[in-house]
């Protein structure tokens, strides 16, 4: 591994914008992730300041967390939204269902993945219906206030979620949103005994969600679908209803990727 020299006084520009390019090139050199302790001494820079740069970058979603609860880059770093073989999978098995399951329930469809700290649309189908919700392929989401974000934070082990909202915030959208980790680990609970997840005008109050897993190999989530819908058409009694064609075309989709529901 490379030292590096303490701000690089001889390179032009700002002082921390060497550092935190010192870092990213740090751990550009150990893919498998370093500890704090190790960038630091890589980087010859206090812990503190190492840390404050990790969690911004972190934050930004250039930096993703090891088993072990280390640094590494993240996919943001080298490719564009959804380049991932597992994503392309994922987009590829889902189009052709979530098409069906648009016609089934005229509302709003939207495929999304945990990308670091944020929920990353995927794919998506807007509903034909002249009041509906909108969405775009690209659009980054906060995990804790919506549906897509609930069932992909119900996937992880509780340390991790507390990191995770610990690092990207818990920001209140609306009167509804969750803002405290202990709300939202209950929450989650919640999502894993159900199986499904609500967005109950959480992320914006004009709107309701319900989102499903999708699993690939070895039950693992590996994404999320949902149906949303604006309010007063979307009730949470409606939104139930939808549940059954939901999950039957996660179903599908996990199936075609190589992973089953239950």
């Amino acid at each position: 591994m490379t030292m590096k020299t303490e701000a690089r006084s001889g390179i032009p520009g700002v002082g921390v914008l060497n550092k935190a390019v010192d870092v990213l090139e740090t751990l550009r050199e150990a893919p498998a992730g370093l500890a704090l302790g190790g960038v630091a001494s890589a980087v010859r820079l206090p812990k503190p300041t190492v840390y404050r740069i990790l969690a911004t970058l972190e934050a930004r979603g250039y930096l993703d967390r090891t088993p072990d609860g280390g640094y590494r880059l993240s996919r943001k770093m080298f490719e564009p939204p959804a380049a991932d073989i597992t994503e392309q999978a994922i987009q590829r098995a889902a189009r052709p269902e979530m098409e069906r399951l648009l016609d089934r329930c005229r509302e709003t469809l939207n495929l999304g993945v945990l990308d670091g700290s944020d929920v990353l649309v995927i794919q998506t189908i807007e509903s034909p219906l002249a009041v509906r919700m909108s969405s775009k392929i690209g659009n980054r989401r906060y995990p804790h206030s919506t549906a897509l974000g609930k069932v992909l934070l119900a996937a992880l082990a509780e340390k991790d979620v507390l990191r995770i909202a610990r690092t990207k915030g818990l920001p209140r959208f609306t009167a509804h949103t969750i803002t405290t980790g202990k709300a939202l680990i209950v929450e989650l609970e919640k999502v894993r005994r159900l199986g499904y997840a609500l967005d109950n005008c959480e992320n914006e109050p004009d709107g309701r969600c319900v989102a499903a897993p999708i699993f690939g190999p070895g039950r693992k989530v590996i994404g999320a679908l949902s149906v949303s819908g604006p309010l007063p058409r979307m009730t949470v009694s409606r939104a139930r209803s939808l549940l059954p064609d939901l999950c039957a075309t996660c179903d599908a989709i996990s199936a075609a990727v190589g992973g089953k529901r239950s």
